[in-house]
């Protein structure tokens, strides 16, 4: 099937039976745009999702080809100019964030059913499906976790991917996940067909993802390759994102009122890594360079495990002052991850 074909295949079973979105879902809209959903708390009228693959020109809507965008920079610039209503001014956050509008939402696409419609495709499957179902057979069957708790997502869900593309796989729940990666660092060798990353395929990965970090890739190397939500199965490349449940969290929208307060570098030490596992995830810290910040948070992936508790750290990103409405209680955190210089490292990997 072509991408668009596939595309409304899934749309059949899955908008009638999936109500609120969150990370790891896709949004196809009425423009024939398709968002990532980021994150699990959103405002009643739309989804907080960035733009990620935008729709090439087709004389025929059922041939339809789609190009990936990497750079948020380039997502906005490119929703500024042709689609400005998916950049929205939120009063809660203190900036203009990508959404979209529910009235756009043409389609939802869910990791987990996109899961299972690949697996009751058996005899149909390509090389990179067959290998994404035999790999989580493998980890369903080491961890313990229910094929209901896991799904595809990226361009596998989307049914757009190659035979270059990786494999991206979510968890949903904290129990779930929490149990799924306690048992995966536990077993990570043992898995039949996982290796992590090493020799030139990890120098690879390093510079792709932290491109703007050269000074630094000798300590990055060593913390990717001991990072156990990644590597590699067959010839792909995997990455396990786990995402707790909305109701997991005590949060909702306009609980936290976020003022932006500009870009900082910080050195601080990392008081606890609990939710470091997670998308988003979260480090809770002390600084003496800034003695309001409590937290550090990203939405994206290549922050998770990235250092853990006792660890004095450096970190640069963009500092958000956080209201509680509901206690009033105030505080800084500091969002990696919104530009590529942003970085988040120990601070023996600094030499001043």
């Amino acid at each position: 099937m072509n991408c668009f074909n596939t595309i409304l295949y899934f749309q059949k079973s899955i908008d009638m039976s999936f109500g609120n979105p969150v990370e790891g879902y896709f949004l196809i809209t009425s423009d024939n745009l398709i968002f990532e959903v980021k994150g699990i708390v959103h405002p009643q009228d739309r989804i907080i999702a960035y733009l990620r693959y935008v729709s090439e020109d087709s004389a025929s809507k059922s041939n339809l080809h789609y190009r990936k965008l990497y750079d948020l920079n380039e997502r906005y610039d490119y929703l500024n100019s042709r689609f400005p209503e998916y950049l929205w001014l939120s009063k809660v956050h203190g900036r203009v964030i990508q959404s979209v509008p529910k009235q756009k939402i043409a389609s939802v696409l869910a990791p987990v059913e996109g899961l299972a419609q690949m697996k009751s495709n058996c005899g149909t499957l390509s090389r990179l499906e067959k290998a994404t179902v035999l790999l989580v057979e493998r980890l369903v069957q080491m961890t313990g976790i229910a094929w209901s708790d896991i799904g595809i997502t990226g361009s596998q869900l989307l049914g757009i991917s190659t035979d270059r593309s990786d494999i991206d796989l979510v968890v949903y729940g904290s129990a779930a996940s929490r149990k799924f990666y306690e048992l995966l660092s536990e077993n990570y060798g043992r898995i039949a067909g996982i290796k992590p990353y090493s020799g030139n395929l990890l120098n690879a990965h390093v510079r792709f993802r932290w491109s703007d970090l050269t000074q630094q890739e000798d300590i990055l190397n060593k913390i990717e390759s001991k990072k156990v939500l990644q590597g590699l199965f067959d010839k792909y490349e995997f990455f396990v994102r786990l995402v707790k449940h909305p109701e997991e969290t005590d949060e909702f929208y306009g609980k936290m009122v976020y003022e932006m307060m500009g870009a900082c570098d910080v050195r601080c030490r990392v008081e606890d890594d609990h939710d470091s596992i997670f998308t988003p995830c979260i480090y809770i810290v002390e600084s003496h360079d800034c003695p309001d910040l409590r937290r550090l948070i990203s939405f994206r992936g290549r922050f998770t495990e990235q250092v853990s508790v006792g660890m004095s750290v450096r970190a640069r990103g963009r500092l958000e002052r956080v209201t509680d409405i509901t206690t009033g209680d105030t505080f800084q955190q500091l969002v990696l991850g919104e530009n590529s210089t942003d970085y988040l490292l120990p601070d023996i990997a600094f030499t001043d």
